[in-house]
């Protein structure tokens, strides 16, 4: 445990963080971490293609709230590009 004294002659703890890492406690964590997660690219198999884990491909997303959302959104997208297609091909045989 490292301590500091403070001008004002308080002490304050000063936790050390390995190099490299990111502090939890730290007010930009969510930031810092998203930055550290764009740069791992994974190869997805069912893609073809790389991804970052700031920003995965469909097949790879988490149980969170945002990814759900963002699933059920890419979803709805792919079903209605399905019925416009189905609609398209039955007007141009009648």
């Amino acid at each position: 445990m490292t301590f500091k004294k403070l001008p004002n002659g308080k002490w304050m703890y000063i936790k050390h963080v390995a190099r490299g890492k990111i502090d939890p406690d730290d007010p930009s964590y969510g930031i810092r971490l998203k930055a550290q997660m764009k740069k791992i690219n994974p190869f997805c198999n069912d893609c073809g293609t790389t991804y970052n884990l700031a920003d995965p491909c469909e097949h790879h997303l988490s149980d969170s709230p945002e990814h759900r959302a963002k699933l059920k959104a890419i979803q709805q997208k792919r079903k209605k590009e399905q019925v416009s297609v189905k609609a398209e091909i039955q007007k141009r045989f009648i």
